[in-house]
């Protein structure tokens, strides 16, 4: 997974994630996520299909809002 984008809403954080899907060490493709983290739940959740995020996805976007957040909340 690689970071786009973090964005702060006025209720949430909103992240963009590309995962790329690999096979023998071949990269077959891409996809972009759309993750959204509301102040009052403080789960991240799909934005397409409302799904939480699994265990992997949590520690990403966990450490990326916690490096990036004082950049994202100072602007």
């Amino acid at each position: 997974m690689k970071l786009v984008y973090l964005q702060n809403t006025n209720n949430a954080y909103v992240l963009k994630a590309e995962v790329t899907f690999k096979f023998l060490g071949v990269s077959l493709g891409r996809r972009s996520k759309i993750f959204i983290r509301k102040y009052s739940d403080k789960k991240w959740r799909e934005e397409k299909s409302g799904k939480l995020a699994s265990r992997k996805e949590k520690f990403y976007l966990n450490k990326w809002l916690s490096d990036h957040q004082k950049f994202v909340e100072h602007y």
